[in-house]
């Protein structure tokens, strides 16, 4: 067995011993073999972790009443047929699910074996080799190539902003699911999440490569959004659009669906708008790491109300 294999294996019992745990059917004996199978290696200790404080995969499926022996099965099912299985499992209880609740095992993967990773309402700094600066907002992961004559950082999936070392010999480069962006500037901010992303060019201008079909030049102060059919028009860049670095959210007439997207990633479980009130526009500055007081102050302001099923399933609805 190769290494990714034994990984991948690893990952799966993880998943695994989390799922009966939270299903409310573990004896004594099975949490006593679950500390002792996480004891045994450092690594188990650490996918267990992650598993349980930042995937969250299974949390909110139980907390709707769902049956752990349902999700077991759900895992016994081979192949990629497994995350089919368990939102067909969810909708015959009528729970309504999106994707980004339902982490696959190459999504999974992929987060537990990135170079930097932040958890939910976790913001991180991470000096680069070349000197640089990287800001990771919460939910965001990323790779890291520095070798040789190298700079560049891959943003997996999430939030960052860069403040690039200068160094003319050598360009810094951001790679993203969907684009090559060259940074000629000194600070720069991306985001990409479930195929929507956004690029802006605090300091400097940039070039932007969507898989090699079409090239974008983006002047400094100016941003843009993509998705997998192009480009938007580049456009002044938001007043505050960086303010999440120092915890805030600073918006001027922006719709109300654009708010809960930069909450969702500060809270555990599912945060839904009704498309009937996500153009409502909003204006004002909002602490992120008090999601609860942003959602009430929104309730109060607007014309909408806050629906709390658990601290898990939360809707914003019309009043």
């Amino acid at each position: 067995m190769n290494i990714d294999n034994q990984h991948d294996d690893v990952i799966d019992t993880a998943t695994r011993w989390i799922v009966l745990l939270r299903s409310g059917h573990a004896s004594e004996a099975d949490w006593q073999a679950y500390r002792q199978w996480r004891a045994q290696d450092p690594q188990h200790e650490q996918l267990c972790a992650q598993l349980e404080n930042r995937l969250g995969v299974f949390q909110v499926p139980i907390a709707q009443g769902v049956s752990g022996k349902v999700l077991q099965q759900v895992l016994n099912t081979p192949g990629t047929s497994r995350r089919k299985l368990l939102q067909g499992a969810l909708a015959c209880t009528g729970v309504a699910i999106g994707a980004s609740l339902l982490v696959s095992q190459r999504t999974a993967l992929g987060e537990l074996t990135a170079d930097v990773s932040t958890g939910t309402a976790e913001r991180r700094t991470v000096s680069l080799p070349d000197g640089s600066e990287l800001f990771m907002n919460a939910k965001s992961s990323v790779d890291l190539d520095f070798e040789g004559p190298r700079r560049v950082v891959r943003l997996l999936d999430g939030e960052l902003r860069v403040k690039v070392a200068p160094n003319p010999a050598t360009p810094f480069q951001l790679v993203t699911p969907q684009t090559l962006i060259q940074v000629f500037g000194s600070d720069v901010a991306v985001r990409e999440r479930e195929g929507q992303g956004l690029v802006m060019a605090l300091k400097g201008a940039l070039q932007i490569a969507r898989q090699g079909l079409e090239t974008l030049q983006l002047q400094a102060g100016h941003e843009v959004s993509y998705d997998r059919y192009g480009f938007s028009t580049a456009r002044v860049m938001s007043m505050g659009a960086a303010a999440w670095v120092d915890g805030l959210l600073e918006v001027r007439d922006v719709p109300l669906g654009q708010i809960v997207e930069a909450l969702r990633p500060y809270r555990s479980g599912v945060l839904r708008i009704d498309p009937s009130v996500a153009e409502l526009r909003v204006s004002g500055m909002f602490r992120l790491d008090k999601t609860e007081q942003v959602l009430d102050t929104l309730a109060r302001t607007l014309p909408v109300q806050v629906v709390r099923r658990t601290d898990y399933w939360v809707t914003v609805v019309p009043a």
